[in-house]
C-alpha cells in the first residue's frame, strides 16, 4: 500500500523534478567555473601566436578578375532594376 502512495504522490513527483533540476544546475555551475579556471591559467583552448613578420603578398590578376566579377554583377542588378516589368493581375 505504501509503494502505490509513492507513485501517486504529488509531493513527491515535485520532490524528484526539484532535486533533479537543483542537481543539473549545480553540475552545470561547476563545470562552467572548472572550465573559467582552466582558460584563464591558459591549459585549454590555447591559440598558436601568429608570426606577423611574414607577410601576403597581393596578387593583381585575381583581384583584377575579382573587381571585373562584381562590377559584371552591378551591371546585371542594374539593368534588372531599370527592366520594365509586366505583370499581369491574377484575380482579373
Amino acid at each position: 500500500m505504501e509503494n502505490q502512495e509513492i507513485k501517486t504522490n504529488p509531493e513527491f513527483d515535485w520532490k524528484i523534478i526539484f532535486f533533479s533540476t537543483l542537481g543539473f544546475i549545480i553540475l552545470a555551475v561547476t563545470l562552467s567555473i572548472f572550465i573559467f579556471i582552466k582558460i584563464d591559467k591558459g591549459e585549454i583552448f590555447l591559440a598558436e601566436p601568429v608570426d606577423s613578420s611574414s607577410s601576403q603578398t597581393l596578387d593583381a590578376s585575381r583581384l583584377r578578375d575579382t573587381l571585373e566579377h562584381y562590377g559584371d554583377k552591378a551591371d546585371e542588378f542594374n539593368r534588372i532594376i531599370n527592366a520594365s516589368h509586366s505583370s499581369v493581375d491574377p484575380s482579373i
